[in-house]
């Protein structure tokens, strides 16, 4: 009940500040305009942060006073709000916010915040310091949609509280629920369409507190080092990836990784059709998955949930790896398609590389997982010494197998059946020889047979997903209405799913199928890839006025010049644009 009457507490104290210092803002000319760095259409503005860290920070004082920890982590937000907030006022250089928040991380180092799962001190200070400035600036370059950096803090303090009760730090539950509600209070004013944005001076708050909170006390009460390490990356998964997959696509484009701009995994999702407000709730989803992924730590043997986490973090790496291929580098003048040609050449080689390295680590996941499915009470004395000996042959013989059967040959974005019967045939051919090889120099003495056989099963079952989710998030995306021109297709065959197929592999064409005539009456409320059958030819007009569409394209090769005909002069009386479909046959 504690918990509830002080989160209620912030969120009112929020909401009702949050106003105020919207129109002291807006009195001051701190007013942001839209630019095309820029996400915002609407001048808006800014220094929202002081809503929320304000009640924050004197909630803490008020029930804390001078207690420790909670002292320190509110002194160093403190600092770190003072620091945001003169940049607010007057850009500092990021040399300059950078050695600032070096400054303060020190402080709190002093004053005893410091990753205590590792007991050497020249490792666990570094480690701190790169967890610190490293979130802070996490959560400052989250800070690029209306809502997301709050929403996404919320509920990372939320999963942090929970964290801390079942660790029994109820000083550290209480800091992260009154940060939570601070953050709740500021979504009413900031959430899609945002009336007040909250400057460096609130993200780096929220990024230097989730750091302080999820490190300080709790870390010394988990059995396992790596379990440890992976609970607050997972709750605080969604900042940490962004920042990675920023840095890492605008040093590839020799760009300033603290340069603003849309290239963002939220801005990504929009530009493949995601409207801003959905973009924003999809990320807080993947935030509250991952949270209480993390949360369920201590219900499943510590090892598996390692393998857990690796699979959830592949996963949101695969997917970083289709938003990183969603847009191409312009190329304006000869330079920029230089440097797009040296950009394109280097991600070829890296996805390359990454292909092959994730399939590493998921033969990996796979077979330690068959171990642990047939040992449930665990890997240890001569089972993990078996693990360990014959891991460089599962190796070995994989790769040769899966590159011998071409792999690694194959565009994903294109995976189909053949590829998955290529797949499951190079996972039976590795693991007969496995058995081969074993059976041949042990007998199977001390060796499980029931683990090469789960260890089979689950590589085919991680190979072929990781091989089929990059196809599977582009017809999801290619589905959505990303912009262009609506159009029709006529004629539900299989030239007008090969139309589909062409309109949706070419985005440069710049159309968005809305629906499909077809006089068929078996075709009649069916879909195609997602895409349904709306109507017979003679329903264009209606069709038309309730898709938006203005263009149809005629996909029915077998039809004669009359049919065609009447078909252009039907849509002519409709006003929508019509154009017949040739195939190679018919433009040679």
């Amino acid at each position: 009940m504690t918990y509830l009457i002080f989160f209620i507490v912030a969120v009112a104290c929020s909401a009702l500040i949050t106003p105020i210092v919207r129109r002291m803002a807006i009195s001051a000319g701190f007013v942001v305009e839209p630019r095309k760095d820029r996400w915002h259409k609407n001048a808006t503005p800014v220094l929202g942060g002081i809503g929320f860290v304000v009640p924050c920070i004197v909630i803490l004082f008020c029930r804390f006073g001078l207690s420790m920890p909670v002292l320190a982590i509110a002194v160093g937000g403190t600092l770190i709000f003072i620091l945001g907030l003169l940049d607010d006022l007057r850009p500092l250089s990021p040399q300059i916010k950078f050695i600032g928040q070096i400054i303060i991380t020190a402080l709190l180092i002093n004053m005893g915040v410091v990753i205590e799962i590792i007991p050497y001190p020249v490792v666990a200070v570094p480690l701190t310091f790169l967890w610190f400035v490293g979130l802070t600036n996490a959560f400052n370059l989250l800070d690029n949609m209306d809502g997301l950096s709050a929403g996404v803090a919320a509920i990372s303090s939320c999963a942090l509280f929970i964290f801390s009760v079942q660790s029994g730090k109820t000083s550290l539950a209480l800091c992260s629920i009154v940060l939570s509600g601070s953050c709740v209070g500021f979504l009413l004013y900031n959430f899609n369409p945002a009336r007040i944005f909250m400057g460096d001076c609130g993200s780096m708050f929220l990024g230097f507190m989730l750091a302080a909170i999820s490190i300080t006390g709790t870390w010394k009460h988990a059995s396992s080092v790596v379990v440890t390490l992976l609970v607050p990356v997972l709750i605080l998964g969604i900042p940490i990836f962004d920042t990675a997959f920023v840095t890492v696509m605008r040093k590839l484009r020799g760009r300033p990784v603290s340069q603003g701009g849309r290239d963002h995994i939220s801005h990504r999702l929009v530009a493949l059709g995601l409207s801003e407000r959905n973009t924003v709730l999809f990320l807080y989803a993947v935030t509250a998955v991952f949270a209480l992924s993390a949360l369920f730590y201590r219900k499943i043997n510590p090892l598996a949930f390692v393998v857990l986490a690796f699979i959830f973090i592949a996963g949101l790496f695969y997917f970083c790896l289709f938003l990183g291929n969603a847009e191409r580098p312009g190329a304006g003048n000869r330079q920029a398609m230089i440097t797009s040609k040296r950009v394109e050449g280097f991600l070829v080689h890296a996805r390359r590389f990454f292909e092959i390295f994730m399939d590493l680590v998921l033969v990996a996941v796979a077979y330690f997982s068959a171990y642990l499915i047939r040992f449930e009470s665990g890997l240890a004395g001569g089972t993990l010494d078996l693990f360990i000996q014959t891991f460089p042959l599962i190796i070995i013989i994989k790769f040769s197998v899966f590159y011998y059967f071409g792999l690694y040959q194959t565009v994903w974005r294109h995976v189909g059946v053949r590829d998955f019967v290529n797949i499951a045939k190079a996972v039976f051919v590795s693991s007969l020889v496995i058995v081969a090889i074993i059976l041949m120099y042990s007998r199977f003495k001390n060796f499980s047979r029931a683990v090469f056989v789960v260890d089979g099963m689950l590589t085919l079952i991680l190979i072929t997903g990781s091989h089929f989710f990059m196809r599977i998030l582009r017809e999801y995306f290619e589905t959505l209405p990303a912009g262009g021109k609506r159009v029709l297709i006529i004629g539900a065959g299989d030239a007008g799913e090969m139309v589909l197929r062409e309109i949706r592999n070419n985005p440069v064409l710049k159309y968005h199928v809305v629906g499909f005539l077809d006089d068929d009456t078996f075709k009649q409320k069916r879909k195609i890839h997602g895409v349904q059958v709306l109507g017979r030819i003679e329903d264009i007009g209606s069709v038309a006025q309730r898709t938006g569409a203005r263009e149809a394209v005629i996909a029915i090769p077998s039809a004669s010049d009359d049919i065609r005909e009447h078909i252009i002069s039907t849509c002519r009386q409709h006003n929508v644009s019509c154009r017949p479909f040739l195939t190679s046959n018919e433009g040679e």
